[in-house]
């Protein structure tokens, strides 16, 4: 199974791992099998660097 993994800003830092394990499911977990994807323009600037990224969790109060 391959993966894309993202730890940190940074194009360099965007791994596509050939041989990752297959998650242990659930009952309330649904495996989907991908065969597509893409990135949008926002998360590319994020992985670029481009943008800075805020610590998670990202979130404002609202008034």
């Amino acid at each position: 199974m391959k993966a894309a993994i993202f730890e940190k800003p940074g194009l360099e830092n965007l791994e596509i791992k050939q041989d990752v394990k297959e998650p242990k499911l659930t009952d309330h977990d649904v495996l989907i099998k991908v065969k597509l994807c893409g990135v949008n323009p926002i998360d590319h600037m994020v992985i670029s660097g481009a943008v800075p990224v805020r610590p998670l969790p990202t979130y404002r109060a609202v008034k």
